[in-house]
């Protein structure tokens, strides 16, 4: 009785173990992936730090592309700087980084899990070893310039439901540009934030006007565009690609001058301060750059000719223009 007992067992728990997955296991113990997420080997990668807040951080994949842009959240992770724990909130914690921040440090993240969101979320993630070599924030500098942008002449933006940001002529990698527009939308509201050139826009239906046969004014009815574009030698364009950029020039030299609405307000981000030498230190890596925003081929602003430095620790300065211009 006890043989057939235990052979009736038997019998049942090979039953049990004779369903078989997609993967063709059979008998799993492991939970399904969740809806929504894409499962991975566990692995190891490394990222840019965008922007970081008290709860999460806001990564770009090294040299990724315009879609591997996640956040990762802080809570019940544990860190390490340099392969040694780290405790963000001990004093002196950041004095590895430039600034005081992370913003513009590389971090190695090992996870397993995507959920598929934009942008992505690093999931089940068993390691964070942020580098304090590498340091480059120059993300955190092209923010400022497009906040810059954003504060002048702002009718030319408070009613428009989009916006493009187009850095694709910077030396920031695809996943940086695309970072970077989802934040300065973000910190203006904006959900519909893209990083197409003027060109693209035209070519997709989002500007008016823009057809050689059309006797008009190219604009945008819905959006602005802002465009940040490194000289490196090479004469200004504006945003056509077309034509040198419009100077009316209100004064080159070594501060800018605040348009005439801002007037009295002293100074501004809007008009940085040069450094005290006059002249980038030879350490420096210096970069020059004109920002523009656009709304309408009578309707933009224009910051020419604007230089910043970054030290040995790779933090970036404050920078200075060489000339507002508006169309």
């Amino acid at each position: 009785m006890k043989r057939l007992f235990a052979a009736i067992l038997c019998l049942c728990l090979l039953a049990g173990c004779g369903r078989t997955d997609s993967t063709g296991n059979t008998c799993r113990a492991e939970d399904e992936p969740t809806v929504g997420a894409e499962k991975a080997e566990p692995i190891g990668e490394s990222f840019r730090i965008i922007q970081e807040k008290p709860d999460w951080l806001l990564l770009a994949k090294e040299e990724g592309g315009s879609a591997e842009v996640y956040t990762l959240s802080l809570r019940d992770v544990e860190l390490t700087l340099d392969g040694e724990a780290f405790e963000r909130n001990e004093p002196g914690a950041y004095q590895r980084f430039p600034d005081g921040t992370l913003t513009g440090a590389l971090v190695e993240v090992a996870y397993d899990l995507v959920l598929e969101t934009y942008p992505g979320q690093l999931a089940e993630v068993t390691a964070v070893n942020i580098r304090s070599d590498g340091f480059d924030d120059r993300c955190a500098l092209y923010l400022r310039v497009l906040n810059d942008l954003w504060a002048v002449d702002e009718g030319l933006n408070n009613d428009i439901t989009m916006l493009s940001v187009d850095l694709s002529q910077t030396g920031l990698s695809d996943s940086e540009q695309a970072a970077v527009a989802w934040v300065f939308g973000g910190e203006h509201g904006i959900s519909e934030t893209m990083t197409k050139s003027y060109e693209e826009l035209a070519a997709e239906g989002y500007l008016s006007d823009t057809a050689p046969e059309v006797d008009g004014i190219p604009h945008w009815k819905d959006g602005c565009l802002f465009t940040i574009v490194e000289q490196n030698g090479q004469d200004s364009k504006n945003i056509t690609g077309a034509d040198p950029l419009p100077r009316t020039e209100e004064k080159s030299g070594a501060a800018c001058q605040l348009p005439p609405a801002e007037a009295g307000q002293g100074q501004s981000d809007f008009c940085p301060v040069k450094m005290e030498s006059g002249e980038p230190d030879a350490l420096q890596n210096t970069v020059t750059f004109d920002a523009q925003k656009w709304r309408s081929a009578l309707g933009a602003y224009f910051f020419t000719d604007c230089t910043a430095s970054r030290d040995a620790q790779g933090h970036w300065g404050d920078y200075t223009v060489g000339a507002a211009a508006i169309s």
